[in-house]
């Protein structure tokens, strides 16, 4: 099972500003020159998260044992590989539970589909 703390360490909560007084505040703001990136889409290995902890709003999420294990699983195996594919090794757990709870909300019907198999199985 993840560890639903496992982005603390990612974010100090420090603004990467410089301190006042430092060489690039004395700066004038009419020197300073846009960076080289092109204005186009930011290659996603470079971007770093989708979104910063700060945005976060943390929830347990209850779920059978074998469940987070297969998904666990597939996370190592399918999901992690396809973002290595596209030179993303840096994701965050914000933003594989961000994008679960996506596609749970693009597919409300298939959710209450399988809550209903689920119960049906059950009895």
């Amino acid at each position: 099972m993840s560890n639903p703390f496992d982005d603390l360490e990612s974010d100090d909560g420090r603004d990467d500003e410089p301190a006042v007084g430092s060489v690039s505040d004395s700066t004038p703001e009419t020197d300073r020159r846009p960076s080289a990136e092109p204005t186009g889409e930011t290659d996603p290995s470079e971007s770093g998260p989708s979104f910063e902890y700060s945005e976060v709003r943390q929830k347990p999420l209850y779920a059978r044992a074998s469940e987070w294990d297969a998904f666990e699983k597939n996370l190592r195996t399918t999901i992690a590989p396809k973002l290595a594919e596209a030179d993303v090794v840096d994701e965050e757990t914000r933003e594989v539970h961000n994008a679960v709870l996506k596609l749970a909300n693009e597919e409300p019907e298939r959710v209450a589909e399988i809550l209903l198999e689920e119960r049906r199985q059950s009895k």
